[in-house]
């Protein structure tokens, strides 16, 4: 390991230079993660209406919790910026709400702290709301082609359920050496993944920890509002002779206790399954935004 030790810089190429549409990188490659998340606030800072304006800066300065943006400009922007919204929308749709929440942090002037000096404002999670120009699919046509992927349909709002707390990032302990450890739920009514074992190497002498020994601490973690409703397709829609079909939506945050039975709703959403038991499962759409 001799010359290690000489003054010289050494680095790893790593986030800072993708190599989808970096220099010297190629052009055909798979969007990045880090290049997406840099498209995204070049969209929502620099993107302009047909008068000249900038319709989703000044949106985010006005309203800082939610942006609704629509995936028509999304398109004109960056055709691929959009191909992934509508292919991996679990994916790209939390990169969207986080590229909107550092924007909204640079557009908002500093603030002065408890010991007089100037600091970055502390902003919130911002949410991103989707609408679409789209014809409607019918809820008879969407099937395992649709799966994961965005989707638009229509219908009438027929049951709501209660407000209630869902985890986004749910805090571990262990039981043995008290490591803690944060892991993230799945969007909508999907849960955390638990490790089966803790990353902790014993020394010499410990005890090692036992197989599962994660234990979910509730103050420590992180929730948000949810809410299910029931959508029904539209009476004209429904075949002669036929009963009408539903589909169990999931709206979260800024979208609940906004929507009452016997409301027409146009939605945009991610078409998914959840395991509603240990016998079956039943399809579900993840909300994402809803038109009237």
């Amino acid at each position: 390991m001799s010359g290690w030790d000489e003054g010289a810089v050494f680095y790893s190429d790593q986030a800072q230079f993708p190599r989808s549409g970096g220099p010297g990188g190629d052009p055909t490659a798979d969007l990045t993660r880090h290049s997406a998340l840099r498209k995204f606030k070049e969209f929502l800072r620099g993107f302009t209406g047909p008068t000249g304006d900038f319709p989703y800066r000044e949106s985010l300065v006005h309203n800082r919790d939610h942006v609704t943006v629509a995936i028509e400009d999304l398109d004109a922007f960056d055709a691929e910026l959009s191909d992934k919204i509508r292919k991996s929308p679990a994916d790209y749709l939390p990169l969207f709400e986080t590229a909107a929440a550092e924007v909204l942090a640079s557009l908002r002037s500093k603030v002065a702290g408890e010991t007089g000096e100037m600091e970055e404002p502390v902003t919130g999670d911002v949410q991103i709301f989707l609408a679409s120009k789209e014809n409607c699919l019918s809820m008879r046509s969407i099937g395992a082609d649709y799966m994961s992927k965005l989707v638009k349909i229509a219908g009438i709002v027929i049951a709501a359920s209660r407000v209630k707390a869902k985890a986004t990032h749910v805090t571990l302990i262990c039981k043995n050496c008290r490591s803690v450890r944060t892991v993230p739920c799945r969007p909508g009514l999907g849960g955390a993944i638990v490790p089966r074992s803790c990353d902790h190497v014993p020394q010499p002498g410990e005890e090692p920890c036992p197989l599962d020994p994660w234990i979910a601490v509730p103050d420590k973690s992180k929730y948000v509002d949810l809410q299910t409703l029931k959508l029904q397709e539209n009476p004209e829609d429904v075949p002669t002779g036929e009963l009408p079909r539903n589909v169990l939506l999931s709206v979260d945050r800024h979208l609940v206790q906004t929507i009452v039975p016997g409301t027409r709703l146009t939605v945009v959403g991610i078409y998914s399954v959840y395991q509603a038991s240990a016998k079956y499962d039943e399809s579900k759409i993840y909300l994402v935004c809803y038109l009237f």
